[in-house]
């Protein structure tokens, strides 16, 4: 492992221990020559934690989804739902502060440490001042045990060691990706045998709290540096951070809004059945482009002076982001009809519409999610604060109506409908701060997107010829899935690069693609040569 400083700085003087932490004095990191190719592997290195966490969170679900009930689900929505609300005034952007300033010495880590502690603790004091009423709210007193749990595992999480900001602002990917994991397998492996043995919401609870405190163990572990108790970069920290305490609440209530409403409208089963369509239907989103958006980040603050280097970084950026989330989510929708019954079982029959309108969200939230980490690192947080709040005024009048005429359906829909409405306003404020056009956002967009409705056009025709009885068949089920995968597969993937080259092949998307490809044949013909060696 790479410490942020050795044994033998600590011990030196005040000045030297400072400039030897890692970004310290703006100086870049001697293993980094090439940022752009650093970008590249720290966005592999992320969406392998995400798969490798997926994986774990296919499986876990497959599994709890049959042992535990969606009223259980909804109840611990309920639960982690005001924790996030809670935990949103700690959640001051820290890490991104720390990562945005090139300058960032030993006593801004150690400010921000002692901030998450601070904070994580009034978090929890708030926590346990809300259990009551909370409970009187959705009518749940099952919620007051719920909440007192979870607030000791708020305290907890306050303790990790802030140090592992380093693996991102170095783009040390590798290392970031067993810190991720590593706490995600702790996680799992308990979490699966005690819904085995506990059988109700109980499991989520103790494994939601083992998580964090694998969490803190781990970020020990892999990173040596050890944080003091300080307050000396306090004004530093806040300058920037105070607009990512109302960009974090902004990004909560658009999360946690169905939490609130469709749990107090419909009540903890219709809750259930919504969090598990929204989680899975946002499976492009927050499991691979959720991690390529942390490894870019450090990359942008490194090209934030340079306006057009920044920009052909995020047009590149964009594009393998549409060609990844876009197939995946309309995928998803396409094939919810037999994913749901096969993957969570026919009690989960309810989750069909809302994974496919969910799904069109996603898309929609992928494409434009990437644009404010080039604001926080152009050390403008304000914009994509203010966005947040536009956002968020079209989504809750939005959920409120549809949820209380529709019910889960309805939600699902208010987050369509009000992400349909942001989007084309997240591009223009996009064209006016780096100055990106329309037509160059059209030239990353439309292969993807065509390629996607031909894809989805091919799949439901799968669908026609499939008789609803037949749903009760588990073996019929896989192999029209499976089918259906591979002709969706082959029909975007023709029709992507059919478009690639009847655009004269621009470099984007489908020119990383290829190259991966050729990378892994030349790999495997130099392992074959090697092998064949005497």
């Amino acid at each position: 492992m790479m410490p942020i400083e050795s044994k033998a700085m600590q011990e030196s003087t005040a000045t030297h221990d400072d400039r030897a932490l890692v970004g310290g004095g703006g100086q870049q990191s001697h293993a980094v020559q090439d940022v752009d190719r650093a970008m590249t592997k720290g966005a592999l290195w992320m969406i392998l934690a995400r798969l490798g966490d997926r994986s774990l969170g296919i499986i876990s679900t497959v599994i709890l989804v049959r042992l535990l009930a969606p009223a259980d689900f909804g109840l611990v929505a309920m639960g982690t739902s005001l924790i996030a609300l809670c935990e949103v005034m700690g959640q001051v952007g820290l890490d991104i502060a720390l990562i945005q300033n090139p300058d960032a010495t030993r006593s801004h880590y150690d400010t921000a440490w002692t901030f998450s502690v601070i904070l994580s603790a009034m978090a929890a004091v708030i926590l346990l001042l809300l259990a009551i009423p909370a409970a009187n709210f959705y009518d749940e007193p099952r919620l007051v045990p719920i909440l007192l749990s979870l607030a000791l595992g708020s305290v907890i999480s306050g303790f990790e060691n802030i140090g592992i900001v380093a693996f991102r602002k170095e783009l040390q990917f590798n290392k970031e990706f067993q810190f991720f994991f590593g706490k995600k397998l702790i996680g799992f492996l308990f979490t699966v045998p005690l819904a085995f043995l506990l059988r109700n919401y109980w499991a989520l609870i103790v494994g939601i709290i083992i998580g964090r405190l694998a969490g803190v163990a781990l970020s020990y572990y892999v990173q040596d540096y050890r944080p003091r108790w300080s307050l000396a970069a306090r004004k530093d920290l806040f300058h920037f951070s105070k607009w990512m305490v109302m960009l974090n609440i902004g990004s909560v209530f658009n999360s946690r809004a169905a939490d609130f409403i469709v749990g107090k409208i419909a009540g903890p089963h219709a809750l259930g059945v919504f969090n598990v369509s929204y989680e899975l239907s946002n499976l492009p989103t927050t499991e691979l482009i959720a991690p390529i958006n942390r490894a870019v980040f450090p990359g942008y603050a490194r090209k934030a002076d340079d306006n057009a280097a920044l920009k052909e970084g995020y047009l590149d950026v964009l594009g393998m982001i549409v060609a990844i989330a876009v197939p995946a989510g309309v995928g998803i929708a396409a094939t919810s009809h037999w994913f749901v019954p096969l993957v969570l079982g026919q009690q989960w029959s309810d989750a069909v519409p809302l994974i496919t309108v969910l799904s069109f969200y996603a898309i929609l939230t992928a494409i434009k999610t990437n644009s404010h980490y080039v604001y926080l690192a152009l050390g403008k947080p304000n914009v994509a604060t203010y966005l947040g709040i536009v956002q968020i005024s079209f989504l809750l009048p939005s959920l409120v109506v549809l949820s209380r005429e529709y019910g889960g359906i309805g939600a699902a829909y208010g987050y369509l409908v009000s992400q349909a409405i942001f989007t084309p306003i997240s591009f223009s404020v996009l064209f006016r701060v780096m100055g990106v056009t329309p037509r160059e956002i059209i030239l990353v967009l439309w292969r993807p997107i065509v390629s996607a409705a031909i894809m989805y056009l091919a799949v439901r025709l799968v669908a026609i010829e499939i008789p609803v009885e037949t749903f009760d068949s588990v073996n019929v089920l896989l192999r029209h899935f499976l089918i259906a995968v591979a002709i969706g597969a082959a029909a975007y993937t023709t029709c992507l690069f059919v478009a690639w080259n009847v655009s004269a092949r621009p470099v984007g998307a489908e020119t990383r693609i290829l190259g991966a490809v050729r990378s892994i044949k030349l790999w495997s013909r130099s392992r074959g040569m090697s092998a064949s060696r005497p």
